[in-house]
């Protein structure tokens, strides 16, 4: 294990946020050369390794989401749990990465996939478009050992804009900055249904409940991340009390700021009636069917942008779930879009599968077959693909993904290794 940790340390010394990862990838593509495999890259960024007569192909993602100071990765373990000081620690999936590169170095017949700008709407694998040699696809990015993964969530970004026409302030004699921070964070696919408080959504909720305007609003650090921070400069005409003690006040010089954004009323209730969380649940999976997070506004250009994460663990679910709030943003006055589809990953118990739970099993006692409400990149791998490759997703245990609380049980690490390195085995003649 400790291999694996010393190649975790490495690839957390690069820098990789989604989008900025050229870096990581030259770094990827000169192990691989190192270690004698044919690397392949295409278009987008992603790159195949291939060595010998490879069965399986191991697959991980080499972004990560970055939040706090991801550029000086300062690494703490404690008790059998890795963590980061400062920052995201990018076990997603930088700790899949890492054993990736363990196997490399003690495998003779293996292809390695690393695909690009994951966390950013599976950008990677929706554009890639090299053949794999090997008919079994292993994704190392589900997030809780002993379980084996055979379908996911499709998503939908949708988009919500709104042109930002201002009044003068008049008689509003205060201006105020309201501070939502702090908040715990989290993902937006696998923690949604945590009761994780938004800070968007707090701030919106006292929002509604003060008579004010707003001069600026901004909120939020990631699509598919549980908003941690949430920031509105507003304008009252009488001192202002806030009921939400999560909510920090400042007063602001007045004399600084002249106008206001017209919309206020419609923003303010689009935050604050926003569905936020799961908003249907899966009996049989026991997990959720429908969710939705608002994950980011911005504000730029004259334009309010709300970013949202639509996932459903069907693709007509999606399709609704998406209709539904274009509409809901559409009856408050704002443009919307929807970008970045994807498909949910249907569960299907393969021969690979079940393989994977006979290796699982000589670790667990019990390895059960799940899905899981993210998006995992393994149903648009393997749709591009010219001919049927069998997928199975499996992890080390990470806990509070995208957000300061990451962590990941390295415990969970040497298993999974193990687990790995005997499904490779189980292929040799």
């Amino acid at each position: 294990m400790e291999q694996i940790v010393e190649h975790f340390r490495s690839i957390t010394a690069i820098p990789r946020c989604s989008y900025h990862t050229t870096q990581m990838k030259e770094t990827i593509k000169a192990f691989a050369q190192t270690h004698d495999f044919l690397v392949l890259e295409d278009a987008v960024g992603n790159i195949l390794c291939q060595k010998g007569t490879p069965k399986v192909c191991l697959q991980a993602h080499y972004d990560m989401v970055c939040i706090g100071n991801t550029q000086n990765i300062e690494i703490v373990i404690e008790k059998g749990i890795i963590r980061a000081k400062n920052s995201t620690l990018g076990a997603d999936n930088g700790m899949g990465m890492a054993i990736m590169f363990w196997a490399m170095e003690h495998n003779e017949n293996l292809e390695c996939l690393f695909t690009v700008d994951e966390e950013v709407g599976l950008i990677g694998a929706m554009q890639f478009s090299l053949p794999l040699k090997s008919a079994c696809l292993l994704n190392l990015d589900a997030e809780e050992e002993g379980e084996i993964y055979i379908g996911c969530a499709g998503g939908v970004d949708v988009i919500a804009s709104l042109s930002l026409p201002y009044e003068p302030l008049g008689d509003f004699a205060y201006v105020y900055e309201i501070h939502a921070f702090d908040f715990l964070g989290g993902h937006s696919g696998v923690d949604i249904d945590k009761k994780i408080p938004s800070a968007i959504k707090a701030l919106g909720y006292e929002l509604l409940n003060q008579d004010v305007v707003l001069i600026a609003l901004e909120g939020g650090e990631r699509r598919n991340a549980i908003p941690k921070s949430a920031t509105a400069i507003v304008a009252s005409k009488t001192p202002l009390h806030v009921n939400d003690l999560r909510l920090h006040v400042k007063p602001l010089e007045r004399g600084n700021y002249t106008h206001f954004i017209a919309a206020s009323n419609a923003i303010i209730k689009a935050l604050s009636a926003f569905a936020q969380g799961v908003r249907e649940w899966d009996r049989v999976l026991d997990i959720p069917s429908m969710s939705i997070n608002l994950g980011v506004i911005s504000n730029s250009n004259g334009m309010l942008q709300l970013d949202c994460a639509a996932r459903a663990m069907d693709d007509e679910n999606l399709a609704i779930l998406a209709g539904e709030t274009e509409a809901f943003f559409k009856a408050l006055g704002f443009e919307v879009a929807q970008e970045g589809w994807h498909g949910a990953w249907k569960p299907e118990v393969t021969p690979f599968a079940l393989r994977v739970q006979e290796a699982m099993q000589s670790i667990y006692a019990h390895a059960p077959f799940k899905a899981i409400h993210a998006g995992l990149e393994c149903g648009e791998l393997i749709a591009r693909q010219p001919r049927k490759i069998e997928a199975v997703s499996i992890g080390p245990t990470i806990r509070y993904p995208h957000s300061l609380r990451e962590e990941c049980d390295l415990n969970s690490v040497h298993n999974t290794a193990s687990i790995v390195q005997k499904i490779i085995n189980t292929y040799k003649d």
